[in-house]
């Protein structure tokens, strides 16, 4: 929060535009942009802040705060992209927004063919994402849920909260399956 603090200070003190030109933006509106790019970019979402800082570049070319900002956006973004093999996978979800979810009573392996149908119909290769559907014999959750405007990793979300399952993301498929249990602890004979 102090970073937050310091880095809109330093961007009111420095940040001026210049008189004689007539800015595409106010400056209380591109400091409204300089916030949000801050908070994107905290909660890994950086290729938004990326957008807002260009943005804010572009009229004030010389702004030595959002400057840095962008450079560290950056550099989080390569290094999320090297850490996460799965994050091009992830970024694609979250890219596809469906305009429109609805199930009733539906049998999970159903909603799981619906969004991989879906996923031809809204990625830019028309590619379809692969799913991977584990379930424990015998038990098949179903599903009601009606969404619109929602982005497909959204969708994996509530599925999982609504069934108990557990979503991840691999680097080459969506896989959901019953949540992970420890085994339980074996008692230590030689424990004193």
């Amino acid at each position: 929060m102090k970073y937050v603090a310091m880095l809109l200070g330093a961007w009111l003190l420095c940040g001026s535009v210049n008189a004689a030109e007539k800015p595409k933006y106010t400056q209380e509106h591109l400091d409204g942009l300089f916030q949000e790019a801050v908070m994107l970019s905290q909660v890994g979402m950086y290729e938004e802040a990326e957008a807002r800082c260009k943005t804010i570049l572009g009229q004030m070319p010389d702004q030595p705060t959002v400057k840095k900002l962008f450079e560290e956006i950056q550099q989080k973004r390569r290094q999320s992209g090297r850490q996460d093999p799965s994050a091009e996978l992830k970024k694609e979800l979250n890219a596809i927004v469906l305009p429109e979810v609805s199930f009733r009573e539906a049998a999970i392996a159903d909603v799981i063919e619906f969004l991989r149908q879906e996923t031809k119909k809204y990625t830019k290769d028309k590619a379809e994402v692969n799913f991977i559907l584990v379930l424990p014999e015998g038990k098949a959750p179903t599903v009601t849920m009606s969404l619109r405007k929602i982005p497909l990793m959204e969708v994996l979300r509530y599925l999982t909260v609504l069934t108990g399952l557990q979503c991840q993301v691999d680097p080459h498929a969506v896989v959901i399956s019953p949540p992970l249990k420890l085994a339980p602890a074996k008692p230590n004979a030689t424990a004193p």
